[in-house]
């Protein structure tokens, strides 16, 4: 019985799993974020921002080694108006502050490094890499409805 319920919790995983992997690859990047980075380039719209003093320091372990990262928080004024953003990276930084990149119409949006950020997005349109993460999840889950019809006919023979 135990053994029927394990595989039944794996089968509504791997159902979950490939929905949303399904579902990402038909989504793609996210087109006005990647137009909103090209006017943040373009119009080279660069302020200083300055880091809040506290940090959220994450550790995840990686074939056994901690491998650390720092949640950094941001602040900046436009026209008497502050904006805040958030940025993660591998080491604290040197200073207090940063060059940040903001959307002009929209100061929200905003980012330290908006190539990367854009190159992502671009990279989930052309990327097939969730597609294959959903017919991988499918066909684990299509094994665990094998498993668990396999041990029903075992029981009745």
């Amino acid at each position: 019985m135990l053994d029927k319920m394990y595989t039944i919790g794996l089968l509504l995983l791997c159902i979950t799993c490939c929905q949303q992997c399904a579902a990402d690859y038909i989504k793609g990047g996210d087109n006005k974020a990647i137009s909103n980075y090209e006017k943040m380039i373009f119009d080279k719209s660069i302020t200083t921002a300055e880091f809040y003093p506290q940090y959220k320091e994450i550790t995840v372990k990686v074939m056994k080694m901690p491998v650390k990262s720092y949640e950094l928080r941001y602040h900046f004024n436009i026209s008497g108006r502050k904006y805040e953003g958030s940025h993660t990276q591998t080491e604290l930084p040197n200073g207090s502050q940063l060059q940040v990149y903001y959307l002009k119409e929209d100061p929200n949006f905003n980012s330290i490094y908006p190539e990367t950020a854009m190159k992502a997005e671009k990279e989930k349109n052309s990327s097939k890499k969730n597609l294959y993460w959903a017919i991988g999840w499918g066909f684990l889950g299509f094994l665990s409805i094998i498993t668990l019809f396999d041990k029903e006919d075992k029981k009745v023979s």
